[in-house]
């Protein structure tokens, strides 16, 4: 089961320079499809992935980072 706590930490590991975020945006689609979430944030672990996964979407003309610090904030602690 996906958490909040798990994304915030794949998040943190893309910040820190651990993972890119083309790795993250092709985790965040497989979490996406094959992962059950914490029943109390399901909708917005929801959000988040798809966030994630349309970082990297190949029909924009450029790749964008969201605002990373505004997304952990919004997953708590």
């Amino acid at each position: 089961m996906l958490t909040r706590e798990q994304l915030r930490l794949r998040i943190e590991q893309h910040r820190e320079g651990l993972l890119t975020l083309e790795d993250l945006s092709a985790w965040a689609e497989e979490a996406f499809r094959d992962e059950q979430f914490e029943p109390a944030y399901a909708q917005q672990i929801q959000e988040v992935l798809a966030l994630l996964r349309d970082t990297t979407d190949p029909h924009r003309f450029r790749w964008e980072e969201p605002d990373w610090d505004m997304i952990v904030d919004a997953l708590g602690s």
